[in-house]
Parts: C-alpha cells; sequence; structure tokens
C-alpha cells in the first residue's frame, strides 16, 4: 500500500487545535491512524495546518463529500 493512501491535509486550523481535537473529529469517519498538526521549529507554535491518515482509505469520499468546522472554524480540506 502507497504511505500516501489515506491521507488528508487539513488546512486553516485554529491555533488551539491539537492532534487530540483533530483525531477526535476525523474519527466519526473511521479509525485514524495518525493525526498531525504541523508546528514551527523554533517556537513550537502551530503552523495551522496538519495531516490526517485513516487506517481504510475507503472512507475518504465521505470526508471530502462534507464540510468540516473544527474549534469553530470551518477548515480545508484536500486529499493528497
Amino acid at each position: 500500500m502507497d504511505s500516501d493512501q489515506g491521507k488528508l491535509f487539513v488546512g486553516g486550523i485554529s491555533w488551539e487545535t491539537d492532534e487530540d481535537k483533530l483525531r477526535e473529529h476525523f474519527t466519526n469517519y473511521g479509525e485514524v491512524s495518525q493525526a498531525i498538526v504541523m508546528r514551527d521549529k523554533l517556537t513550537g507554535r502551530p503552523r495551522g495546518f496538519g495531516f490526517v491518515i485513516f487506517s481504510d482509505p475507503s472512507v475518504l469520499d465521505r470526508v471530502l463529500q462534507e464540510k468540516h468546522s473544527i474549534d469553530t472554524r470551518e477548515v480545508i480540506i484536500v486529499l493528497l
């Protein structure tokens, strides 16, 4: 299996959104194998985007058909 299969880019997330909140939101669609919030290497502050990887890539169609709001912000979802 390709390592990027089942992987989504999640953009526009709130500074308060952490990996647990990201995972919690997307677990509604299927098992999340990884939820990552990208952080600045020097400050450790969130950069406003992250990635979610599903164990089962077949859930991606359903995820992409809906709008997503996490921590009261509408986020952008892109299939990688």
